[in-house]
């Protein structure tokens, strides 16, 4: 992969036609609903290639591999943590709704309105979806520590440890009579 940096709006169909591939890098700091996601503002470049062709049924198709170093924040301890993201994709691309009707179902499908794709906005969705629900470190290399969760056994051992709420009220009551 090439490191110059990749336009933002292309013309997907006539890259198509053209059977072109773009190779080049995007600016994780471009990608706003990125960082929102992780935590804090992107930092560094993210290496992207797509290829654009058409399937033998003449429709127009995407592929693409992009490659980064994202940092969400892990949930434990609230510091940054490495998440390599090594992800490859391929769509349909269509013009209008009414085309993804007649799209192979195996595929995904990109709908593209006004003939102009954003790629900053797409290698955006791919990142986001590479990311984890709760971003978290190693156990080994958290540093919060690792905390156990409980299993059935301790959470029993706990709930006889705690002091009983009522055992106050009956304290009260014992008190009341014992004053009568």
């Amino acid at each position: 992969m090439s490191d110059s940096l990749l336009p933002e709006l292309v013309d997907p169909f006539r890259l198509a036609d053209k059977s072109r591939v773009l190779d080049g890098v995007l600016d994780l700091a471009a990608m706003p609903r990125l960082a929102e996601a992780l935590g804090r503002p992107g930092e560094g470049l993210c290496r992207v290639e797509l290829c654009f062709d058409r399937v033998p049924s003449g429709r127009p198709r995407l592929s693409g591999h992009v490659v980064a170093e994202l940092a969400p924040l892990c949930q434990r301890c609230l510091e940054p943590m490495a998440l390599p993201v090594d992800t490859r994709f391929e769509m349909q691309l269509v013009q209008e709704d009414r085309q993804t009707a007649g799209a192979l179902g195996e595929e995904d499908v990109l709908v593209v309105g006004d003939e102009r794709l954003n790629l900053v906005a797409l290698v955006e969705d791919e990142l986001m979806l590479c990311l984890p629900v709760v971003p978290l470190h190693p156990e080994q290399a958290c540093e919060a520590g690792f905390q156990p969760e409980f299993n059935g056994r301790d959470v029993k051992a706990a709930q006889k440890e705690e002091n009983n709420p009522f055992a106050v009220l009956g304290r009260l009551k014992g008190g009341q009579g014992a004053d009568s």
